[in-house]
């Protein structure tokens, strides 16, 4: 079998025994591509945000009932800024994680983070961060709740 020439070598025994070097790896082609397209796209935040995008497309309609539960639905509620909605998202969230509300918890929730106002209420928005640590707060005192009572 003939010997094909590569880079000046004789052999592909003798390309494969040449060590690469990480500098090497990083300035080819490929690696960028693959770390510049690739891996966002399995970046869990960047996925949440295409999934919010489609869903807009799919509904049509910024609603508690149809924005994703995610980030991005919680800043598009935030942006039209209607207590309703929120306390629609916020009740979405609670059954998606299985937390027990009642209505008048949820009413109170809704006014800390929609950003509409009344004569009662300011308008106020706080990060989605604090949201979910919120949502945790009434899983804890349900458990808690659930334990002091056999």
């Amino acid at each position: 079998m003939e010997n094909i020439l590569i880079n000046g070598s004789s052999s592909w025994s003798e390309d494969l025994n040449n060590d690469l070097s990480c500098e090497e790896i990083t300035n080819h082609w490929l690696y960028f591509i693959f770390s510049g397209y690739l891996i966002p796209l399995v970046s869990p935040r960047l996925r949440n945000y295409f999934w919010e995008v489609g869903n807009t497309c799919k509904h049509g309609e910024v609603t508690g009932k149809f924005v994703t539960l995610t980030e991005f639905g919680f800043e598009k509620i935030q942006e039209i800024e209607d207590n309703n909605e929120m306390k629609n998202y916020i009740r979405r969230i609670c059954i998606e994680k299985k937390i027990e509300y009642n209505e008048e918890l949820i009413n109170h929730t809704s006014w800390l983070f929609s950003g509409d106002n009344d004569d009662q209420h300011p308008s106020l928005k706080q990060t989605w961060k604090r949201l979910n640590e919120t949502l945790n707060n009434f899983k804890e005192l349900g458990n808690a709740k659930d334990s002091n009572n056999p």
